[in-house]
């Protein structure tokens, strides 16, 4: 005896996804592997920058007794063009310089955060105040140190082909009990390179770091402790 037929229509197996894809698409998809290794390389941003650390010579501690005082050191200000971790080279003299970065190096930080933080450091080094910190640490300190940062560059004139490193900073010690600015000075320093290349830039800048940092300490420490006698 023949068994009943099914009487429910005979589907069409359902199309794989491959199936349905256009010609092209497959043709795609097959070759992807051997399409990467090539877009790898064009999508390679190249050799990471490097970042030069900055550690000039500390002020020996500071002659005279202990200050019974806390410093914050405000972020110092500063242009544009010196606000950035990019090492800025100035070319020529008067109306026609021109600023330019060195290419493939940069500082650990940006220059007002760096220059803040070898502050605070030359400060804990001198040694006579009972604390000093960046402004955002939240402390409660007796005076600011403000800053502006008005040179931290290398300069050629004239075609020279050995750089010469400036550094320049103005401060004003604030009294945060009247708000008022007890002293301003401004301390700079310029360094001749030794040669053109990044480790001999580095050295100048740091001779010249250390010196700032040397005068702007003990400036701010005699200014001080004049406003509490």
């Amino acid at each position: 005896m023949t068994p009943p037929t099914d009487p429910r229509p005979v589907r069409p197996a359902h199309p794989t996804r491959l199936a349905m894809l256009p010609p092209v698409a497959l043709c795609l998809l097959f070759l992807l592997p051997w399409m990467l290794p090539g877009c790898a390389g064009v999508l390679d941003p190249g050799p990471a920058p490097t970042h030069l650390l900055l550690a000039p010579a500390m002020p020996a501690p500071a002659e005279g007794g202990p200050l019974r005082l806390q410093l914050a050191v405000a972020l110092p200000e500063t242009s544009r063009m010196l606000d950035t971790d990019r090492i800025a080279l100035v070319l020529g003299a008067g109306a026609g310089r021109e600023v330019r970065y060195y290419a493939g190096a940069k500082w650990t930080s940006p220059a007002p955060r760096l220059v803040q933080r070898l502050l605070v450091e030359a400060f804990e080094r001198a040694g006579r105040l009972d604390g000093a910190a960046e402004e955002s640490a939240g402390i409660y300190p007796d005076y600011r140190l403000m800053t502006d940062l008005r040179r931290f560059n290398t300069r050629a004139d004239g075609g020279a082909s050995v750089p010469e490193v400036e550094v320049e900073l103005a401060l004003r010690l604030v009294d945060l009990k009247t708000g008022r600015i007890m002293a301003f000075t401004a301390v700079e320093r310029r360094m001749a390179a030794t040669g053109s290349g990044l480790p001999q830039v580095a050295a100048a800048f740091e001779a010249a770091m250390s010196d700032v940092l040397a005068r702007a300490t003990a400036w701010s420490l005699t200014a001080m402790a004049a406003a509490r006698s």
